[in-house]
């Protein structure tokens, strides 16, 4: 017997139909364990795939969220958090202002005039491990290239934040991410964040990794957050940017920020929806999806001798 979830796609810091960062949203995820999360998202194979769930019993959050990469869990994302808004507002006739539950923290979000923000206050930094002939070979550009000290911000999760002093820099990165595993920080997943900001434009992109493969991220809010927090710790704030980021992979994304000088964060954006349908989930694979999880984090060889092992011994 077959169980139905219903999906949506929609494209996120989108102001054009084929515009901003996809996400996946599989709403009513409560029965859903952790590796069939990561089973589905690794299905769609987009950046990020939201569940929402029910928030903690007695709480006044309108949802949980649990944020799957095709590759792992993560404890909080921007594109995934404003999505899951976008969604939640809509479908569940919520107020303009209301709150979410994330791995990492809670996050309030505010709606007005199609554009979902979300409002976040408290990070963390530290310095980068790496001299500027270090991450100019690993950024492959140049020293001079460089606008101010990188920093590892953590407004939520820890991402390499790297000013520089020109769009055509920006442009012109191509990171080698395993360089950049830095002693310092216990980021769980390499990655970096490129920017130049010029009368409160800014250009920018994030590059991540996957399986020891680098990735280009359309539209990241997560890294958006930790410029804002980067921009607040170096006395930039009060400031409104916005952002452009990845329009030199010819996918656009439009972010909103906001930082005041007690450091609160906004990061927003428009949200486009793109299409909707039904997965269908075997309940008799159930045992299966969870074997083959563990074989992703144990390995097929050890799993396949343990279960080799279990079917050969006798009943006690």
């Amino acid at each position: 017997m077959s169980k139905l979830l219903n999906y949506a796609i929609i494209n996120v810091f989108a102001e054009s139909p084929w515009g901003g960062n996809p996400l996946a949203i599989v709403p009513n995820a409560d029965t859903l364990d952790s590796a069939t999360m990561q089973l589905i998202a690794r299905q769609f194979n987009l950046s990020e795939t939201v569940f929402i769930c029910s928030p903690d019993q007695g709480s006044k959050h309108a949802a949980r969220l649990r944020i799957f990469t095709p590759d792992h869990e993560m404890p909080f994302a921007g594109h995934p958090t404003i999505g899951a808004s976008s969604w939640l507002h809509q479908h569940l006739n919520l107020p303009d202002t209301f709150t979410l539950q994330t791995n990492a923290k809670t996050v309030t979000i505010h709606h007005n005039d199609g554009v979902y923000r979300l409002m976040l206050s408290g990070y963390t930094s530290s310095d980068c491990a790496f001299s500027n002939e270090h991450l100019a070979h690993a950024l492959h550009l140049h020293t001079d290239d460089f606008a101010a000290p990188a920093r590892w911000m953590n407004a939520g999760t820890w991402q390499l934040i790297v000013p520089l002093n020109s769009a055509a820099a920006v442009n012109r990165a191509q990171p080698n991410l395993v360089a950049l595993l830095d002693p310092n920080v216990d980021a769980a997943h390499l990655n970096v964040y490129l920017w130049h900001e010029s009368d409160n434009e800014v250009t920018s992109r994030y590059f991540f990794n996957i399986e020891q493969t680098v990735l280009e991220d359309p539209g990241t809010g997560s890294a958006c957050c930790n410029l804002g927090a980067w921009a607040h710790s170096a006395g930039l704030a009060p400031l409104s940017w916005h952002i452009t980021q990845a329009a030199s992979i010819n996918r656009p994304n439009h972010l909103y920020l906001n930082v005041n000088e007690t450091g609160e964060i906004q990061v927003g954006g428009r949200v486009m929806p793109f299409a909707t349908g039904q997965l269908t989930l075997p309940e008799k694979a159930k045992k299966q999806r969870q074997l083959n999880a563990k074989r992703h984090l144990f390995g097929h060889a050890v799993l396949d001798s343990l279960q080799k092992i279990s079917q050969d011994m006798p009943n006690i």
